[in-house]
């Protein structure tokens, strides 16, 4: 049974190793470790896939140029920032430390990570338990079968405008 276990986090671990290579850039990443945050404008990447904490407080998932999926926290908020918990929850908090957003994934302190995946999906794992859905059907990556996908998707984001400001990108509705 240890034995078994062992080898289940070392199964776990190679497999972290894999997903948060990133060898198009040293100064992207694409992954949130329990306890980091994102403020308002900071992003995580890979490939063409952005996972962007908004000036509009709304928490976006774009490929390319074209929103994906999002937190529909637009306007709820100023000064928000995106943190990882210790306790497995993904929170958007405004700058008064109030939750505008959540995973709703809180558990036991341990070690999770989310992960903007290649496959186009965004994952919160320990064991996977949260993802935003979105992975390309076929693709080659990560199943997430396990996790329980993100409350609020963006179905007619395709239609609204995108404002770019240098790097950063909003969804304007």
């Amino acid at each position: 049974m240890v034995f078994s276990s062992m080898i289940k986090s070392l199964l776990f671990a190679a497999s972290l190793t894999i997903l948060l290579a990133n060898p198009s850039s040293a100064q992207n990443y694409n992954h949130l470790l329990a306890g980091q945050r994102l403020n308002t404008g900071e992003s995580l990447r890979t490939d063409n896939y952005i996972f962007i904490i908004q000036y509009d407080c709304n928490l976006v998932l774009y490929e390319s140029n074209t929103a994906i999926w999002a937190s529909g926290t637009d306007g709820r908020g100023q000064g928000c920032y995106l943190t990882m918990q210790h306790d497995g929850n993904l929170v958007v908090y405004d700058y008064t430390n109030t939750a505008v957003w959540a995973s709703n994934t809180d558990r036991e302190n341990g070690n999770y990570i989310l992960i903007v995946q290649r496959d186009r999906n965004v994952v919160i794992y320990s064991n996977p338990i949260w993802a935003t859905g979105t992975n390309y059907a076929g693709s080659v990556g990560v199943v997430v079968a396990a996790a329980r996908n993100g409350t609020v998707g963006v179905s007619g984001a395709k239609q609204n405008k995108v404002r770019e400001m240098g790097n950063i990108r909003e969804v304007i509705n």
